[in-house]
């Protein structure tokens, strides 16, 4: 079994940079639970299907399809 990290978890800092988004702001969806997250020791990490997830759920609220055609 080998599991790919770099592809399936990444770090609050890369989940903001991806969403192009603020500090404030990732915490807030963090907090809220409108993104999944999870800690080893201190840190918080977030796997990519949990952001993907979101980004799906924020089109479909805009009116537009997973594969983002309105």
């Amino acid at each position: 079994m080998t599991i790919e990290t770099s592809l399936q978890i990444m770090t609050v800092m890369e989940a903001r940079e991806a969403l192009r988004i603020g500090h404030t702001k990732m915490y807030q969806l963090l907090s809220s639970g409108e993104i999944r997250s999870f800690h080893i020791g201190s840190r918080r990490f977030i796997r990519s299907s949990d952001l993907d997830r979101f980004v799906n759920r924020q089109l479909t609220e805009e009116g537009f399809g997973v594969g983002g055609e309105a």
